[in-house]
């Protein structure tokens, strides 16, 4: 069985990481272009994967920002972000991470169901068409997947629950890939997933709010369950 932490994105995480305090020391200074991609590849000892997940994450907190045909660049004044430690790889972390989602995203769902018009439901399925096309071209989805919960978020109208949706961001992203990549490797939960999200959306579209909370709830739940399943943890549902 294959153990959770080595489906951990922990070389992103920590490229990111080593980045941000050069940033911050400053041994890239702010304005200066960063190397390429494959200079920081040989740099680092990374593929060019890794390098990009990392500098989205810098992007995300604003530390560098891209010129079209230029490259990347420390930001002029590159903020002190905050730093949330990523889930450490076990069972345990990633659950926890599931916990603070069900306490955002179970209520968020319910307010989203009151409060949708039709360009906030439009986003929604788009969105979760656009996982649906990533899962059929064979890629993880994960993007598409924390989009598609953003959507949801945003739905709410409150400016202040979608900021504390992409503050912690990278937390979330971390836990999804872990979650997703589990569900890959077991076509019948990848297909509980697509019925959870469907349901979810159907929910929201028909105005329901406790429909839409309690599928959002039990989407969560079901997440951890598929996690203890693979691990041959007890299950406690």
């Amino acid at each position: 069985m294959e153990n959770l932490t080595e489906t951990m994105p922990g070389l992103a995480e920590r490229l990111a990481e080593r980045l941000a305090h050069a940033i911050s020391s400053g041994d890239l200074l702010a304005g200066s272009r960063l190397p390429t991609e494959q200079a920081l590849c040989d740099q680092y000892g990374v593929s060019r994967t890794v390098v990009r997940e990392a500098i989205s994450m810098l992007k995300h907190d604003e530390l560098v920002v891209s010129r079209q045909g230029s490259g990347t660049y420390v930001s002029q004044q590159p903020k002190v972000a905050l730093r949330l430690s990523p889930p450490l790889g076990n069972l345990q972390s990633v659950s926890e991470i599931l916990e603070i989602r069900s306490a955002l995203e179970v209520k968020a769902a319910e307010l989203a169901a009151q409060r949708c018009d039709r360009a906030r439901l439009r986003r929604i399925r788009n969105a979760l068409e656009e996982l649906e096309d990533a899962v059929e071209r064979g890629e993880e989805g994960v993007h598409e997947d924390l989009a598609f919960h953003r959507a949801i978020v945003a739905a709410t109208g409150n400016e202040h629950f979608l900021a504390t949706i992409d503050f912690l961001h990278r937390l979330l992203h971390q836990a999804i890939q872990v979650t997703r990549r589990n569900e890959a490797r077991h076509p019948p939960f990848m297909r509980q997933v697509e019925d959870e999200h469907r349901a979810l959306l159907d929910a929201i579209a028909s105005g329901d709010a406790e429909a839409a909370r309690n599928a959002a709830s039990l989407h969560l739940a079901n997440a951890e369950r598929r996690l203890r399943l693979a691990q041959g943890a007890p299950d406690d549902g």
